[in-house]
């Protein structure tokens, strides 16, 4: 790079730094660079090579150009725009869990032009989007068997929901977005390349996802002509509450609750331990089934000390296996983090020879151990997981 005025650079790319919500040591660790060698760059004081640059561009989500006064091109495209300013009232940990959204959203647009893959086509809505309104119970009930019936889904328990959304043609992330109570459960919104994109909060209780992303399912085939949408605990929008009630509804239809109950020999719930039942076989949280059966009037708050009770404890003690990550605070599996084309994609890239292992693995967030034998694995297993049907 010839001519370049180096403390200039180095002043935008420690504000890109900054945008991502990112410490000099934490960028420095990405690279396997000291701080102090970052200090420099950003400081104008020592030369950054142009590998460094693209890499540092990778890392903060943003074009080489817009490191240079005279791309003429905005810093951020309309995208990632909606969702730092939607974001502006998080917590830093909130921010920051955006941003490396939008860094991650961004290795995969990279992955399929490193591999020539071929990017999704235009998605088809099922469904017309729905205006900013609130919808009663039984509305929303029936957007859910509507939303069922367009995809055959019947009525039994979903068993993976992550893997019917992407069947469905979204995306999903896992990504840490703060607390709760102050940031957010999840987001959506549509890419111009790749289409409908999800996040879920990983910050959150693991047991917490299906209902998160049944929620944000929601969006996906009825808000979609909205930028982005970040979901929060507090104040919610009507279409917020509609995408609440239609996850519980769409994960636990009222015909096949009603039905279970029946099988059980239950008229209305008055245990800790028939909540834990049900919750294993819809396949959703303790509370949310609490919630669900209490909108069906099929549980007496009054009967039993439900808020007391330990429920993956509970729920081991009745013969059922939680995985570890109910019972203490892991990082989610690598398949709960990453859409499974990424995955796919990186895995290829590697194989191929596009990028190295160590790429492959920083992309994947994981070392370059796990990366091979991953890949042993899936080569010595043939079989792939189930597909949904008839989805077009």
């Amino acid at each position: 790079m010839h001519n370049v005025d180096y403390e200039a650079l180095g002043q935008r790319l420690r504000q890109a730094r900054n945008q991502a919500h990112m410490s000099q040591k934490e960028a420095a660790e990405h690279l396997d660079i000291t701080p102090s060698a970052l200090s420099q760059y950003e400081s104008g004081k020592r030369k950054i090579g142009a590998l460094t640059l693209e890499r540092l561009g990778r890392l903060y989500g943003i074009p080489l150009s817009s490191l240079f006064p005279d791309s003429g091109e905005d810093e951020r495209p309309d995208w990632e725009a909606a969702l730092f300013g939607q974001a502006d009232d998080l917590s830093p940990q909130g921010r920051k869990g955006v941003a490396k959204l939008i860094r991650r959203v961004r290795q995969f647009r990279e992955l399929h032009e490193r591999t020539g893959e071929e990017l999704p086509s235009s998605p088809h809505h099922a469904f017309k989007p729905l205006p900013e309104r609130d919808y009663p119970p039984e509305d929303v009930e029936l957007f859910a068997e509507e939303a069922r019936d367009h995809f055959d889904l019947g009525s039994a328990p979903l068993s993976r929901v992550k893997g019917f959304i992407e069947q469905v043609g979204a995306y999903v992330f896992g990504v840490p977005l703060g607390d709760l109570t102050e940031d957010i459960s999840g987001l959506f919104f549509t890419h111009p390349d790749l289409g409908p994109v999800v996040a879920v909060n990983s910050d959150q209780y693991y047991g917490r996802r299906p209902f998160t992303m049944g929620h944000e399912l929601a969006h996906v085939l009825f808000h979609y002509n909205r930028p982005a949408i970040l979901c929060r605990s507090q104040d919610k929008p009507p279409s917020e509450r509609f995408a609440d009630r239609f996850s519980a509804r769409f994960l636990v239809p009222r015909k096949a609750l009603l039905e279970r109950l029946r099988q059980m020999g239950v008229e209305k719930v008055e245990h800790p331990e028939q909540v834990v039942h049900l919750a294993r076989h819809f396949g959703i949280s303790y509370l949310a089934m609490f919630y669900r059966l209490k909108a069906e009037r099929k549980i007496d708050p009054k009967s039993a000390d439900y808020e007391s009770v330990r429920p993956v404890s509970l729920a081991r003690r009745l013969g059922y296996a939680p995985s570890d990550h109910e019972y203490r605070d892991l990082k989610w599996p690598l398949e709960d983090r990453l859409p499974q084309r990424y995955i796919e994609l990186a895995y290829k890239a590697w194989q191929d020879g596009d990028i190295s292992k160590r790429r492959a693995a920083e992309l994947l967030g994981i070392s370059a151990i796990e990366l091979e034998e991953r890949v042993e694995e899936e080569a010595a297993s043939p079989e792939r997981p189930e597909a949904y049907h008839d989805l077009e």
